[in-house]
């Protein structure tokens, strides 16, 4: 319920009681704004506390205190037996709102470096938000067990030293890069160090430290096409020349990254399961490119995205395993095998190096928590980890059969599915020209995501398909969902 002064004086002015906001700062406020705009001008009377006071309804103590607070802050002056006014001397003008207001002029135009450009520009961002069913890269959240992985938070929080409340060790916590390394030799066929291993937020801030510390604006980065978005991004927004590289049989096609683009800096790869065709590197083309690595002084990113998830045999030994020479940064990230929220991933440095990611670490944000890192640390060694990662393989290859039993079904006019062994994700060719992005924005308004394999591209590829993520899609949802698809994509495929 709303009360106003009368007279013209104070028009606008009111107490909302229904309102969390106490009631003198709702005055404190509404007089700002009266003087800020020129409503209550220089040398103007205020009307006194008890008038104030009695028309809103309020205690006159309070009027008293906001018309002190003024004064003290310069907005008023009180002159003793005369009143309370509007301080002489205040640059209204100044203001640029007060001034837009009396002049009607445009709001200034506000620039931006060139670097915001191209993060505006990025289509990174197409990941966030609300999630449907096929959104790639979304684990089965549904299948997490919170209940279990709530207690070793909470162990984290209260029974541990001090320090897992305060910003934690400068490279991530000893206890869990001890634990990942023991899981990087099992599951990855791995020798790695402890103290090799930098604790990130996410595989995002490891591209993010490795473009900062190795490149220089100019440098070429030999990059898949397609490939990873955000990793690619950022590179550009360094300045980095990216050169693409496509995708053969065998993976990054090395003969035309040689003959085509300079000697990278930096060369992107994800062997185990190319983003985002599926394609694995085999190890004639694994050992060719760490070969020209060491030859040419380059550094090789590994970004082993979801590796954990192979349905056909044991998960293939990592790049990394192959490199004696040191010229590998294995990325790897939780965000796939338990959920994006948690904020934890890592990247495997060269031993040289450690000390410089560490302090680029701290200085561009320590944005995973210590708490979180000793939880995870215990839910690994105690196998929860190995436990769920087994659960989900399960629950994603049955989900994987569906999703391909049911695109081709009933998607043959339309769409051209990929089979896969491994990952979270298939892709699927679209027929009959269909646009890619065009198709990506009408399932998009019929409730179903996905990404169009364009977005994955510095060069086109001269074929459109779409990325489609079966791993967080239920059951018994796929059938209908997939009846929508091809009753949408036969839709925008029919002449008009």
């Amino acid at each position: 319920m709303s009360k106003s002064p009368s007279g013209a004086l104070l028009q606008g002015f009111s107490v909302e009681r229904d309102s969390g906001i106490p009631i003198y700062r709702q005055l404190d406020a509404s007089m700002r704004r009266l003087i800020l705009d020129g409503t209550l001008p220089a040398g103007q009377k205020l009307p006194s506390t008890r008038d104030l006071a009695s028309e809103l309804g309020v205690s006159r103590i309070t009027v008293k205190s906001v018309y002190e607070q003024l004064v003290a802050e310069g907005y008023a002056t009180a002159k003793t037996g005369a009143g309370t006014f509007v301080s002489d001397g205040l640059d209204f003008e100044a203001s640029p709102r007060i001034r837009r207001r009396r002049l009607k002029i445009k709001p200034p135009t506000i620039e931006i470096s060139d670097r915001a450009r191209l993060i505006m520009s990025s289509k990174a961002s197409m990941r966030h938000g609300e999630t449907e069913p096929f959104r790639p890269g979304v684990p089965a959240l549904d299948q997490f067990p919170v209940k279990i992985w709530n207690k070793y938070l909470q162990d984290a929080a209260i029974n541990n030293e001090r320090r897992n409340l305060s910003y934690g060790e400068v490279n991530g916590s000893a206890a869990l890069r001890a634990s990942i390394a023991r899981h990087l030799t099992d599951a990855r066929g791995m020798q790695v160090d402890p103290d090799q291993i930098i604790i990130t937020s996410g595989a995002q801030q490891a591209f993010v430290l490795i473009a900062f510390v190795l490149l220089n604006e100019g440098d070429t980065v030999w990059y898949e096409n397609p490939g990873h978005i955000a990793g690619r991004d950022v590179m550009k927004i360094m300045g980095a020349n990216i050169a693409p590289v496509p995708i053969d049989d065998e993976g990054m096609d090395l003969n035309f990254a040689v003959k085509t683009h300079p000697r990278p800096t930096l060369i992107f790869t994800t062997p185990s399961h190319q983003q985002p065709l599926g394609t694995t590197m085999s190890l004639v083309r694994r050992l060719t490119l760490l070969g020209y690595a060491h030859e040419n002084n380059s550094w090789i990113i590994e970004d082993d995205y979801d590796s954990e998830f192979r349905y056909k045999g044991r998960p293939l030994p990592a790049l990394s395993a192959l490199d004696s020479e040191r010229r590998v940064f294995y990325v790897g990230t939780f965000s796939k095998s338990m959920f994006a929220a948690m904020r934890i991933g890592y990247v495997v440095v060269p031993p040289a190096l450690v000390e410089t990611f560490a302090k680029a670490r701290n200085l561009l944000g320590q944005n995973s928590s210590a708490v979180v890192e000793l939880a995870l640390s215990r839910f690994m060694d105690d196998g929860r980890f190995v436990e769920h990662i087994r659960k989900m393989r399960r629950i994603y290859s049955t989900r994987r059969d569906i999703l391909f039993d049911c695109l081709t079904k009933d998607c043959t006019d339309v769409l051209e599915p990929q089979h896969t062994d491994a990952g979270m994700h298939m892709l699927a060719w679209l027929k009959n020209g269909v646009d890619d992005q065009a198709a990506h924005l009408a399932l998009l308004e019929a409730g179903i995501e996905s990404l169009p394999l364009s977005a994955y591209c510095v060069e086109p590829l001269g074929r459109s398909g779409i990325v489609l993520g079966f791993s967080s899609a239920n059951e018994k949802r796929i059938p209908k969902l997939v009846k929508r698809m091809s009753y949408t994509l036969t839709f925008i495929a029919s002449p008009q």
